[in-house]
Formats: structure tokens, C-alpha cells, sequence
């Protein structure tokens, strides 16, 4: 059930649909209303920067130890934009994207979703989660063809 503050008549139970444009026409619009709409879209659009390294660079590639930049250098274009953009960002939390300076997330409703969508990454809230993180998250659950990987059976058949 997700609840719409100070409006019982508004609560609604909805089913979480991946694709670009679901959440914004569908659950955004109707708790968050238009304001929440365009933060959202400003959101995606300004943590970009830090999706396109994310996307672009393999996880695969990404390994520990002395020759840990061998299978890096493949994706070097990609790899300087995001040296580009400083530890701060790259490393940092997601404070500065909803506090400022980077943003401000001023929707209530939205800044509520963001901190659920943080928790079940981190366990933390959205300022406190890694920046880069959420940006992937916000990218990747609005992008055509996206899914949610889950074991079958649930996490209870994985341990």
C-alpha cells in the first residue's frame, strides 16, 4: 500500500513497472503531482554525468589488485569522464543531489521515494547512500527494457 499523506482517498495499491515514463505518469503524478514530476526529470537529467561511466564500464572490469587498470584501459574514454568529475561525486553520498548544492529535492513525496528506493539498496536514506548508486538506480529502472532481477523462490531460496 503506498499512502498519500493527509489524503486517505488517495492511497492506492500499485504494482512496481519498469520502463521509461511508468513511474512518472503512474505513481509520481498521482501522489507527487506535477511539481514531484518535473524534480524527478531534473533529478535524472543533472546525476546523468554519473550513470554514463556506470553504464558505459562493466562491472566485470572492474577488479582489485595490482592490474586492476589492465582491463580498464578498454574503456578509457569512459573512465576519464568520471576522473572528470571528482571523488566527491563519484565516491561521495547522494546528500549533495538531494540537499544541495547540486540539487534540491523539494517534493515531499518524492524526497519519501527516494529514501525507500535508498533503503533498499543501503538500508540508508537517500543523503546518505552512494551517489553513484542512486544515479544507476534512476537510470536503469526508467530505461526501455528495464527489469528487476530476483531469485526465484525469493531471497529465502538464495540462502
Amino acid at each position: 500500500m503506498v499512502e498519500h499523506p493527509c489524503r486517505a482517498d488517495r492511497e492506492l495499491r500499485w504494482k512496481v513497472e519498469l520502463g521509461p515514463n511508468v513511474f512518472e505518469e503512474g505513481p509520481l503524478a498521482t501522489f507527487g503531482g506535477a511539481e514531484a514530476q518535473k524534480e524527478f526529470k531534473e533529478l535524472q537529467e543533472i546525476t546523468r554525468e554519473l550513470v554514463s561511466g556506470a553504464v558505459a564500464i562493466p562491472a566485470m572490469a572492474m577488479r582489485a589488485g595490482p592490474t586492476a587498470l589492465i582491463p580498464l584501459l578498454r574503456y578509457f574514454n569512459e573512465l576519464v569522464q568520471l576522473i572528470k568529475l571528482g571523488p566527491d561525486l563519484t565516491t561521495g553520498t547522494f546528500a549533495p543531489y538531494m540537499d544541495g548544492p547540486r540539487y534540491v529535492v523539494k517534493n515531499q513525496w518524492l524526497r519519501d521515494w527516494l529514501d525507500a528506493l535508498a533503503f533498499s539498496l543501503s538500508g540508508l536514506p537517500a543523503s546518505r547512500t552512494s551517489a553513484a548508486a542512486m544515479a544507476y538506480v534512476l537510470y536503469d529502472m526508467h530505461r526501455q527494457d528495464a527489469a528487476l532481477d530476483y531469485p526465484r523462490g525469493g531471497l529465502g531460496a538464495v540462502i
